[in-house]
């Protein structure tokens, strides 16, 4: 019989997320602005800094910090996609000569397929960082602010 114990766990973690989440700064606007930045901070390419650049910015611009965190982490195993749709999106930005393709790699220099590569992913991501961080201040703003009105429906009976 397996025990339920990790289980457990990971509910506990994520109650614990989430209860910080409501009780740090409960307003709809700064939990919309945690989670838009953990989300953009999750998505643009800062290797292993992600968590901490991203607490640290919450601190910076008044954020949530729990919702902020949540964002990143979030965002973590969606990596793949994101990057992927990244240079999708970079491609249809950029001029056609700097567009990577297959024949990119086996017709020019490991420099410039680099140069190439790089330019067209990130102005991909950075498109794809704003986008999904807009995306996210919406749904937690929404979320903040329904959880809000709850509570106060709650007080007044």
């Amino acid at each position: 019989m397996k025990s339920s114990r990790g289980r457990n766990r990971l509910y506990r973690l994520y109650r614990y997320a989430y209860l910080e989440c409501v009780r740090q700064h409960p307003e709809p606007e700064r939990v919309g602005r945690g989670m838009g930045l953990g989300i953009f901070v999750g998505i643009f390419p800062t290797l292993w800094l992600g968590p901490v650049l991203t607490v640290a910015a919450a601190g910076l611009i008044g954020a949530n910090r729990a919702a902020a965190l949540i964002g990143n982490v979030v965002c973590g195993p969606l990596t793949p996609f994101t990057w992927t749709l990244s240079v999708l999106v970079g491609n249809l930005l950029v001029s056609p000569e700097w567009r990577v393709a297959a024949d990119l790699i086996t017709q020019r220099s490991a420099t410039e397929v680099a140069t190439r590569f790089f330019g067209t992913f990130l102005i991909g991501n950075v498109v794809v960082s704003a986008a999904g961080a807009a995306l996210g201040y919406a749904v937690a703003w929404w979320l903040a602010e329904r959880h809000r009105r709850k509570k106060a429906a709650l007080r007044t009976t």
